[in-house]
């Protein structure tokens, strides 16, 4: 399930004790938040790709390290390489978010970003964009949250779950402890263990 970023901080913060917990929307809020020398972070790998940081520990969900995306169209299931424009989350700013969709879909549409899961919706609502890129897990959860015919079509090429990087010494105790999340919280980052 999509997790407002408020909630998600209280909770993983509760989670965390000791810990300073920052959740961030923004890419902008995101990088502030790096410039400030935190311990770990917890964010998708190709997030902590584009800023050069490895993962130290990974989610996993049934086993695997990654998962599907869908492109999510009104009434027909969208042929990626035809969409004209879609909506997606601003993951990494105006050209690295381009570029991920771009290669998740083979092909170059326009992409409208956005940094909440539910303003993805209004956007295919309001016919801004012809199609939506999300996980495929959270296909339920936008479909509950509508009332429109809403088809998918899973693309090939799998994302990485949630990873965190450890950045100083007290990083790893960090990430040794998101490895012991709450199974309900590890399920709203969409993964049920960590390796």
């Amino acid at each position: 399930m999509a997790v407002k970023q408020r909630a998600f901080q209280s909770e993983l913060q509760a989670a965390l004790p000791g810990t300073a917990v920052t959740a961030v929307g923004r890419v902008a809020d995101f990088d502030r938040a790096l410039a400030q020398g935190p311990d770990a972070v917890l964010t998708l790998p190709v997030v902590l790709a584009a800023h050069g940081l490895t993962p130290k520990l990974r989610g996993l969900r049934k086993g695997a390290g990654d998962e599907k995306y869908t492109l999510v169209a009104a009434d027909t299931a969208p042929d990626p390489r035809r969409v004209a424009v879609v909506g997606a989350l601003d993951l990494l700013g105006r050209e690295g978010t381009t570029a991920f969709v771009h290669g998740l879909l083979g092909a170059k549409p326009k992409v409208e970003r956005v940094t909440k899961f539910e303003d993805l919706l209004p956007l295919l609502q309001m016919q801004r964009v012809e199609a939506l890129l999300l996980p495929a897990r959270l296909l339920p959860d936008i479909r509950a949250a509508s009332r429109m015919n809403l088809a998918p079509h899973e693309l090939a090429t799998p994302v990485g779950l949630p990873a965190v990087a450890s950045l100083t010494a007290a990083g790893g105790d960090i990430a040794t402890a998101v490895g012991r999340l709450p199974p309900a919280l590890a399920a709203a980052l969409g993964v049920d263990a960590w390796r």
